[in-house]
């Protein structure tokens, strides 16, 4: 099985106090992992959003790192057009999703993939399948 990670795992080996179960799972799973543009540029903000200095330069390296070794799903066409239709579908039944968890959420379902986060209620809500690695 092919997992696409939400920032909030992919991050959490940076914390000071790692969740264990966390890290476990990313072990175990390293090689059945990818990302998606919209979670680099997630993760990015995060780290430019720091005060310049030893933190940031290190979360910089970090993340210069990942972005190197972890397949990226592109946003495109067909996965926009998911997410067009995931957003109008939630939308007639009253229920919204946060932009960038919907966008995520369509990378997901257009490749059938499984997000893994600690997030799982908005992503459920999508239809998207999900597993909590910090339960």
């Amino acid at each position: 099985m092919t997992y696409i990670v939400d920032a909030n795992l992919l991050s959490e080996p940076t914390k000071p106090s790692p969740d264990p179960k966390a890290i476990a799972w990313l072990q175990a799973n390293e090689g059945d992992c990818v990302v998606d543009a919209v979670i680099l540029g997630e993760l990015c903000v995060g780290i430019l959003g720091l005060p310049r200095g030893r933190k940031r330069a290190q979360l910089e390296r970090w993340f210069e790192a990942v972005a190197r070794t972890i397949d990226c799903l592109p946003w495109d066409a067909a996965v926009s057009l998911r997410w067009a239709k995931l957003v109008v579908g939630l939308k007639s039944k009253g229920e919204t999703l946060p932009l960038l968890d919907g966008m995520i959420a369509a990378t997901a379902l257009e490749h059938g993939l499984t997000v893994a986060t600690r997030n799982t209620r908005d992503f459920a809500r999508a239809g998207v399948p999900v597993v909590n690695p910090f339960a």
